[in-house]
């Protein structure tokens, strides 16, 4: 019988550590070896029992970045502390764990729980803004908008039949736009450098001297009126009639164009103004706005793009910047917009290595504690920073970094967000209102879910994972928190 139970104990046990061991070995690998490094992995844990390595110990803290490059390297070696686990290690005063999900209630309504929306899509990208707004319903808020290009409008609706998704502009159009205006530019500068020097008297001095008149000058420098008077001065003065009949019609024609570009550059306004309207109209309903994914880069949508974010500003309305928008801003045409933002305390940036190095330094438009937006700068360990102020985030992610990641992590910021607005609407004066850094701690928190999430996913599909594998670990990552805050 002891013989019986020995047996049927270390079978158990070996077979944990087989278990424990699988994910590390090829499906293929033989019995025989399994069972070897299952015995060694036992004599390992237990020679490690008698002889425990000292562990560093662990707390969760701030890193200033105002330190030299150097030191601060050394201090984030030293520190062990960007990872979930640690922020149960030691207390900190500036954040909770408890602040970071509104609490289930039978009495919950549709949107109690967050409301986001995504400003993204376009004809070529249209999974970026599926596997945003898709995080953002995994992680627990009730409902997500699409703003996406009309031709990215019907694939994103056949993703998701959750999503709500509204076409609010068209590439197609834009583009017929763009054609129109190059080409009446085109024909402007054809008519208005192109042989455009005549020789006329100088009237303006009173003199018989000649000086070459630009039809360039003819019409900007002077108005109507005057234009008149000057067709009428070259009349006196030039001989050849069919000369002259060509400069007056070259006036014309300039000027007919320089109309139209008008016309077409109004036109172009009020088409950007709708497109921006259908946005803004669903400001008051919305916690968050997540703008970027898969936006693409055309001219006119970065114009629609920069009047959502001034109008998002205006309302107080938390927006998290990703991916085309980042590229934007990069541009000197947005420079003051950029400005604007890093100022605004509603704005978290999410650049990866390359779009942070285009983005201008934020040295260079004053000291780094007056910029008050957040930026995540992604990479094998994400720093999240708020002026002088960052936090590691060093959880273990997968070996694979699939395409879709980054908006996967966008919308699951988006989500934490909504929650922050919610819990701080329900908390004035409250305890929460102590709690300087909360927000950068919960965007922290975004990082650690999506990093686990990838982790799981990869553990399970290995070279076969994508982001689809990601979004659905979401869901068990945040529970597997939520049981983590409530047994402390």
């Amino acid at each position: 019988l002891c013989v019986v139970l020995l047996t049927s104990t270390m079978t158990l046990v070996l077979s944990y550590a087989v278990n424990s061991l699988h994910r590390y070995m090829h499906p293929k690998t033989p019995l025989s070896r399994r069972l070897a490094v299952g015995w060694f992995f036992l004599i390992s844990r237990a020679a490690a029992g008698f002889c425990p390595s000292p562990q560093p110990q662990q707390s969760t803290k701030f890193i200033s970045a105002s330190a030299n490059s150097a030191s601060a390297a050394v201090m984030i070696d030293q520190l062990h502390t960007k990872k979930w686990a640690d922020v149960f290690t030691h207390q900190n005063s500036n954040y909770s764990p408890h602040y970071l999900f509104p609490p289930l209630s039978s009495s919950s309504h549709k949107g109690s729980h967050g409301r986001i929306a995504i400003l993204g899509g376009s004809n070529k990208y249209t999974g970026a803004p599926y596997y945003a707004a898709q995080a953002a319903l995994n992680c627990g808020v009730d409902l997500a908008t699409v703003f996406s290009a009309e031709e990215a409008s019907v694939p994103i609706k056949c993703y998701s039949p959750e999503l709500m998704v509204q076409g609010v502009y068209s590439i197609e159009r834009f583009d017929a736009l763009l054609e129109e205006e190059e080409a009446l530019l085109a024909e402007l500068e054809k008519y208005k450098h192109k042989n455009d020097l005549i020789t006329v008297d100088n009237f303006d001095n009173g003199d018989d001297t000649t000086s070459n008149i630009s039809l360039d000058k003819l019409l900007l420098e002077h108005d109507d009126s005057h234009n008149e008077l000057i067709q009428n001065e070259l009349l006196k003065n030039v001989d050849d009639t069919k000369k002259m009949d060509d400069i007056v019609n070259k006036l014309q024609k300039v000027k007919q164009l320089q109309e139209s570009l008008q016309e077409l550059q109004d036109r172009q306004m009020e088409i950007i103004s709708k497109s921006v309207q259908d946005v803004v109209a669903m400001f008051p309903a919305l916690h968050a706005l997540c703008v970027g994914p898969g936006l693409g880069r055309h001219p006119l949508v970065f114009k629609v793009v920069q009047q959502v974010l001034q109008r998002g500003m205006e309302s107080n309305l938390t927006l998290i910047l990703d991916a085309d928008v980042l590229c934007m801003l990069s541009l000197e045409e947005y420079r003051e917009l950029y400005k604007e933002l890093l100022k605004y305390e509603g704005c978290i940036m999410t650049p990866n290595v390359m779009e942070m190095k285009r983005l201008p330094s934020t040295s260079s438009f004053g000291s780094e504690n007056d910029n008050k937006n957040i930026i995540v700068e992604k990479g094998h360990a994400d720093a999240v920073s708020r002026g002088d102020v960052v936090m590691q985030c060093a959880e273990e992610g997968g070996l694979k970094r699939s395409g879709g990641i980054g908006d996967v992590l966008a919308g699951t910021i988006s989500a934490y967000m909504a929650w922050n607005q919610i819990l701080e609407r329900g908390n004035e004066g409250g305890e929460m209102q102590g709690l300087k850094q909360q927000r950068v701690f919960a965007v922290w928190t975004a990082c650690c879910t999506v990093k686990r999430a990838t982790k799981l996913a990869f553990d399970n599909k290995r070279r076969a994972m994508s982001s689809r594998d990601v979004l659905d670990e979401i869901c068990g990552v945040i529970a597997h928190m939520e049981d983590d805050i409530e047994r402390r």
